[in-house]
């Protein structure tokens, strides 16, 4: 029995399923509606961060990305975490994709990091 004819078939649908699955990744529909604006940057993994006047995260190591506003309820039932000048407790882990938003509105210049939350845990 020849196996070659079936393993083409069974290689190509396995590369498509992959690049579907990676390109969701990097997908910015879920940030907010001008998608053509925002430009995948990272993904974070089980990252420690506080959450800032319910408008961001401060992640551990520097990162402070927006909630994309597609995203805004997901993150009402969680408390503020973040205190200015005090040592941060990081009562978050969190997993997400980190956007950039070249053309949104914002109080800085340059462009604006946004997250999309894929999942929040509470840690006590």
């Amino acid at each position: 029995m020849n196996m070659k004819p079936l393993s083409k078939p069974f290689l190509y649908a396995t590369v498509a399923m992959l690049m579907s699955v990676s390109c969701k990744k990097k997908d910015p529909s879920a940030c907010g509606p001008d998608n053509g604006h925002y430009r995948y940057v990272k993904t974070i993994k089980d990252a420690r961060a506080d959450l800032y006047q319910s408008a961001g995260f401060v992640i551990e190591g520097g990162d402070a990305p927006l909630i994309c506003p597609f995203q805004e309820e997901k993150i009402l039932p969680y408390e503020n975490t973040y205190v200015r000048g005090k040592p941060q407790p990081f009562k978050y882990r969190i997993w997400g994709r980190i956007f950039n938003c070249d053309a949104c509105p914002t109080f800085t210049t340059g462009p604006a990091p946004f997250i999309v939350i894929d999942k929040i845990v509470k840690i006590d």
